[in-house]
């Protein structure tokens, strides 16, 4: 089972840098943590954590993200992206591009879930930023999930090393257009999305709304129409109203 996410059985199914540079843990307290030890040290880009089990993974806000041995796919990539600062978070929506794609289902929740078509949850994103370097985390669940998310091995077969070899594949395509007006990468997540068109519940730093989410900006904002006026929103938590696993 823990041999499947072996660098032997992993490398060969590279098309890109990315991940060419391995460290595999059957156990360890968080991916995140490696990762941003290693950047440290002077890790190269692309360098990648993969972990059965975490004693203390995390998702955003400092959620915890509960894997099992073989059951999840758990890990943690080094970027050092050469863009301002501020574009930092589109790094977030290529990597819902590349899963989505390397998954093969589902759709994408702003700014970082992957939700099954029912809208229960398949994987989150985590985005950690440190000097000079930005740790793209991951989390899939891939043949159990916890209560009220959903499993990719409930949509077909899975072969975990087949999908983090095609997600790192299909970010190491999209990777460069973050240097340039990232039109490429935005104009798919609007193909993949289940957040826009609906209508959404959001908690933001300002405080809840509730409208229809109408489009994401440049930056990755999100545009919500709320009682006819249009707002923009750069974080938060979204609910999309009336699908199964979320809540308004």
């Amino acid at each position: 089972m823990f041999g499947e996410l072996s660098p032997e059985a992993l490398l060969p199914l590279l098309e890109t840098p990315l991940g060419r540079t391995y460290r595999y843990l059957e156990r360890t307290s968080s991916t995140q943590d490696v990762a941003k030890a290693w950047a440290e040290e002077g890790a190269p880009e692309g360098a990648l954590v993969v972990a059965e089990t975490q004693q203390k993974g995390r998702g955003r806000r400092g959620r915890p993200w509960q894997s099992a041995p073989g059951e999840s796919l758990t890990f943690s990539l080094l970027l050092r992206p050469q863009i301002p600062s501020e574009r930092f978070p589109l790094l977030s929506f290529a990597a819902g591009v590349a899963l989505r794609e390397a998954c093969g289902v589902g759709g994408l929740k702003w700014p970082n879930d992957l939700l099954a078509p029912d809208g229960r949850k398949l994987a989150g994103i985590l985005l950690e930023a440190g000097r000079g370097y930005v740790v793209l985390g991951i989390g899939l669940n891939v043949h159990k999930a916890p209560p009220g998310a959903a499993a990719l091995a409930e949509f077909g077969l899975v072969e975990r090393p087949k999908v983090l070899a095609g997600f790192l594949n299909r970010l190491g395509h999209l990777y460069p257009a973050l240097e340039g007006q990232a039109s490429q990468i935005l104009s798919a997540w609007r193909r993949y999305s289940l957040t826009l068109g609906r209508e959404v519940s959001l908690e933001t730093p300002q405080g809840s709304l509730q409208g229809r989410a109408m489009d994401i900006a440049e930056d990755g904002s999100l545009w919500v129409e709320v009682s006819g006026t249009i707002r923009r929103v750069t974080s938060g938590d979204v609910a999309l109203i009336g699908m199964l696993g979320e809540q308004p």
